[in-house]
């Protein structure tokens, strides 16, 4: 019986080297390695870096223009004192389907320079509460507030950071079941009046940016150093109009043939006595003009603003002279067009301010 170890250890020496010829014996073959990750760099990068940032963003930008989405804005600097650009801001819009819904706390430069204020547009009008609460807290705008929903809408300073320093690979990692790619810079940068830039890009292979993060020192006598990011995020709907919308009227207007027709759609009822003024504009003249409501103005009632005449006052300055009246149409039309002028109203409370601004309907 001792005898059989010493059997068993020279049959394993013997058949270890004839295992490729016995079939009952035969090796199993080595493991398969894992396939390496795709990897499918978003337009305008690579596996190196970001390339072309005109590129990346305006396909960011392309998805935006067919998405609901939300965008958040942080800016933190060191001190208050340094350039415009870089003042203490927090912006969070909802935008979609022509609306956008904004929330804004410090005065942004890039966001309609309004200081702290929510507001709701949709696609010809702003309403917009300021915040803390001034004289007139509440504000209804038509045809007038198209520049802040360019500044909201806007990405350029998002573009100036990544095209202001190269931006590194540094691999990969997954948000929610999205493969992000991550691109960092830390070196001199070409940001105008910047010294120096560290920040940290995550995007999709789409190009769809989805957050932007970092810190930067600015040059000059009053330099700062700030911590900013801009946040992207594909949203399930479009923005909705918020519950204090009801406090400030929503009108919409129409200037034809001398005759201005404001209609009250919603929101607060406009007071007997309160005072509409009106602004006839052409290319070389403006003739502003008053009129006073003899009684409420509310939803549903149109109030029809008829311009009678345009004189030269005394200083030889142009006034509007015109007459109002609620839900009744004027038996004649004006004997002046004024189809080459366009014209602005406003109306004001204690409350709150409505501004609109239409063209003549004659007016090419």
């Amino acid at each position: 019986m001792r005898r059989l170890p010493a059997l068993l250890l020279a049959l394993l020496v013997v058949t270890s080297g004839c295992a490729e010829y016995i079939p009952w014996l035969e090796q199993s073959p080595e493991p398969e390695t894992n396939a390496q990750p795709v990897v499918n760099p978003p337009p305008g990068a690579n596996t190196d870096w970001i390339f072309d940032a005109e590129r990346l963003v305006s396909a960011h930008d392309s998805i935006l223009a067919e998405t609901n989405y939300r965008k958040e804005v942080r800016i933190r600097p060191n001190h208050s004192l340094g350039p415009r650009e870089w003042t203490n801001v927090t912006l969070d819009a909802h935008v979609g389907e022509e609306r956008i819904r904004i929330d804004q706390r410090g005065r942004g430069p890039s966001f309609g320079n309004r200081g702290s204020y929510t507001a709701y547009l949709s696609k010809n009008r702003m309403i917009w509460h300021v915040l803390p609460r001034e004289d007139r807290p509440y504000h209804s705008e038509l045809n007038t507030h198209l520049s802040i929903r360019k500044d909201i809408q806007s990405n350029a300073q998002v573009n100036r950071i990544l095209s202001g320093s190269d931006f590194m690979w540094n691999g990969t990692t997954v948000r929610n079941g999205t493969k992000l790619y991550r691109y960092e810079t830390s070196s001199d940068t070409e940001l105008p009046d910047t010294k120096s830039l560290s920040a940290t890009v995550f995007v999709d292979e789409r190009g769809f940016v989805h957050e932007l993060s970092g810190t930067l020192q600015t040059t000059g006598s009053r330099s700062v150093t700030a911590n900013f990011s801009y946040e992207f995020s594909e949203a399930a709907s479009p923005p909705t109009e918020p519950k204090w919308a009801e406090q400030v009227p929503q009108m919409s207007m129409h200037f034809e043939s001398g005759i201005i027709a404001i209609e009250h759609e919603d929101g607060a009822v406009v007071p007997a006595g309160t005072t509409v003024q009106f602004t006839l504009m052409n290319d070389s003249n403006t003739a502003p003009g008053s009129v006073q409501l003899s009684k409420s103005f509310e939803p549903g009632d149109t109030a029809y603003l008829s311009v009678n005449s345009i004189e030269r006052a005394e200083r030889g300055q142009l006034t509007a002279d015109g007459t109002v009246a609620i839900n009744q149409p004027p038996a004649n039309e004006p004997l002046e067009s004024y189809s080459d002028w366009s014209v602005l109203v406003g109306i004001s409370t204690d409350d709150w301010q409505f501004q609109g601004f239409n063209r003549s309907s004659g007016t090419d």
